[in-house]
């Protein structure tokens, strides 16, 4: 399954915006606080002083508590980080489709197929940190269509996309495919790859690239063959 995500903002986006907005700002307050002390009789020399005055004492207020705030989120982002095992720096995961297989269509196929999307969320810090990543669930289905005992098979570079892999999973409803005679209690694969749309990709010998297993490709043709009976 592919969970894509757009990029946020950069720091220098925001910080432009910050600087723009900012602008406006002064230039509304400057000419009210003019005009203002023109209509209590002030000469316009005094005016503009004292007007300036203000704008300046109010931006260096305002530009303090940005950085102040600033500096807040980025150490609360950063211990977030840690806590996450996310790495520092943008990442990002190389798929190649797998080679079908006839042991793709044989009795391990999976017989059941979702009701409707299987909607992962993408971690909010990993795509704040363009952290591209990969998790590989095993569960089994019960009576009621629900995947039930969830185990993470891989995930990487952080477990945090095993957590959103096994909430779309806990969230998902199946049912058997057409003339298929189900097991209960037989446990599948489903691989949740997270992309964020308009990354820069590593190379395929990039320093934290990194090629799925082998054995996911088993997996990838399953989900492959439940989309194809979907559509």
């Amino acid at each position: 399954m592919l969970v894509q995500a757009t990029r946020t903002a950069s720091a220098l986006t925001l910080r432009a915006l910050f600087y723009v907005c900012l602008f406006a700002f002064v230039v509304a307050v400057h000419l009210a606080f003019t005009s203002a002390l023109r209509q209590q009789g002030w000469s316009p020399a005094a005016s503009l002083t004292t007007s300036g005055a203000s704008v300046l004492a109010i931006v260096l207020i305002l530009v303090n508590a940005a950085d102040w705030i600033t500096a807040r989120r980025r150490e609360r982002r950063e211990m977030l980080r840690m806590k996450q095992r996310l790495p520092s720096g943008p990442c990002c995961v190389v798929w190649r489709a797998p080679e079908p297989t006839p042991a793709s269509s044989g009795e391990d196929a999976m017989p059941w197929e979702p009701i409707g999307h299987v909607r992962a969320r993408y971690p909010k810090l990993a795509r704040q940190l363009g952290v591209e990543g990969v998790a590989i669930a095993e569960f089994e289905v019960g009576v009621d269509g629900r995947a039930k005992n969830i185990h993470c098979v891989d995930a990487w570079p952080s477990d945090v996309f095993f957590t959103a892999a096994r909430e779309a999973l806990q969230h998902a409803r199946f049912q058997p495919k057409f003339d298929e005679h189900v097991r209960f209690g037989a446990s599948y694969r489903m691989p949740f790859v997270f992309r964020i749309s308009g990354a820069t990709k590593l190379a395929d010998r990039g320093r934290r690239a990194r090629k799925l297993r082998p054995a996911v490709a088993a997996a990838q043709q399953a989900v492959e063959r439940i989309r194809n009976a979907s559509s």
